[in-house]
């Protein structure tokens, strides 16, 4: 038997136990008793104990007698002991209120009290206004993913009203295969598990939130399960965060392409697979410096973005081009020999040969891997070399 239903099994002897006037009021009478003779901390927790058996036997109207029971001893012990004080007697007096209120609210809504048609699941009065009040999105499921009651964040959070979500089921608002993870999720819950995971969900203009998701599960007086309770909280901001920070780290802020980091991790990935064949480009922009000196930084840089562009324009998509150095662009191509590695080389360079705008050439230099003993780093060495072999002394590109 899991934990969750020998709890329930021990509170439901408990509840039934507690629901004896008699044992209700001695019960509560020994708490008090014990909190009169304790320290203030202590006094509280006994107090609230006593009033959480006023809840238990009577829901908000059991609690708030005994409250106002627990309130009058406490305070006839502090005048008794000359300790009494009226702030405190006021704290501790709204305190027992509110928890009354608050676990009184539970107990009645578990037992149908107050709740139009008997329905077991309904939350009201006090407990559906603190909910609302909760910043997270929470609802309630059961066993087929139906909603039973949802708050208003949650309701705004997928642009609702609440009461438009009561009766919905989940698969509304999750795509087919987010709705697969919620089905399997209810087979955990069933069990007595609980846990924590990212999803997405569908607004009702069609924007899609990402939301983390803490599901528990939800157990009648009976000891069984009954469905979900689901806290969301939208994270939709911190993962836009997130694949900007991860966007950065893999790629060249001034060109956009992938930068030298992302490119040394693709050739160690390369290298641990033993693929072949595998080629690489290595291209430099020739005279930048120049440019640089005579039209300023701004036409550098506007050069190395244009050159960026003639590269990835003359590439398959499945290649990867990054900038691994000031002035240097390096194209790795996977599955790609001899032949068709030239053909590619060929190809940027006629683009750039037909960019006006470029301002300068491109030097480039090719090789290929087609055997496991030449490894990555033998690979780029070798396209390195044959890239400086071929620098021009004019200012347009050239290739070997």
């Amino acid at each position: 038997m899991d934990a969750a239903r020998v709890w329930c099994g021990v509170w439901h002897r408990v509840e039934m136990a507690l629901r004896s006037p008699v044992l209700a009021v001695v019960t509560s009478a020994a708490l008090v008793t014990a909190a009169c003779i304790a320290g203030r901390e202590a006094s509280l927790v006994l107090s609230l104990t006593a009033v959480l058996v006023g809840c238990v036997h009577g829901g908000v109207r059991g609690g708030l007698v005994f409250a106002v029971l627990t309130a009058a001893a406490s305070g006839g012990c502090a005048l008794a002991r000359d300790t009494w004080q009226a702030g405190a007697f006021l704290w501790d007096t709204a305190l027992f209120a509110v928890g009354a209120l608050v676990f009184g609210s539970f107990v009645d809504a578990a037992h149908g009290r107050a709740v139009p048609g008997g329905e077991e699941y309904q939350a009201q009065g006090a407990y559906e206004a603190l909910v609302n009040l909760m910043q997270e999105g929470m609802v309630l499921v059961d066993l087929n993913e139906s909603i039973l009651f949802a708050n208003n964040a949650f309701a705004q959070m997928l642009g609702y009203t609440a009461e438009e979500l009561i009766g919905k089921n989940l698969s509304e608002f999750t795509s087919p295969e987010e709705y697969r993870v919620y089905r399997e999720k209810t087979k955990w819950r069933k069990k007595g598990r609980s846990d924590r995971y990212e999803s997405k969900m569908i607004r009702k203009d069609g924007e899609v939130v990402d939301v983390l998701v803490s599901g528990t599960p939800f157990v009648g007086s009976d000891g069984a399960v009954k469905g979900t309770i689901g806290v969301f909280w939208d994270i939709t901001d911190r993962k836009k965060e997130e694949e900007k920070l991860k966007y950065l780290s893999m790629h060249d802020g001034l060109t956009g392409v992938y930068n030298r980091a992302c490119f040394e991790h693709e050739m160690r990935r390369l290298d641990a697979e033993r693929y072949l064949p595998v080629s690489m480009i290595i291209c430099d922009v020739d005279n930048l410096k120049q440019v640089n000196d005579m039209h300023g930084h701004a036409a550098g840089d506007a050069v190395l973005r244009r050159a960026a562009e003639i590269v990835k324009g003359a590439v398959r998509a499945s290649d990867i081009v990054a900038r691994i150095g000031g002035d240097e662009f390096a194209v790795l191509l996977p599955n790609t020999g001899s032949n068709a590695a030239k053909a590619i080389r060929e190809r940027i360079r006629q683009h750039a040969a037909g960019a006006a705008d470029l301002l300068t050439g491109l030097s480039l230099g090719a090789a290929t891997r087609e055997t496991m003993e030449m490894s990555m780093s033998e690979l780029f060495k070798s396209a390195d070399d044959a890239m400086y072999s071929a620098k021009p002394s004019r200012a347009r590109a050239c290739a070997t």
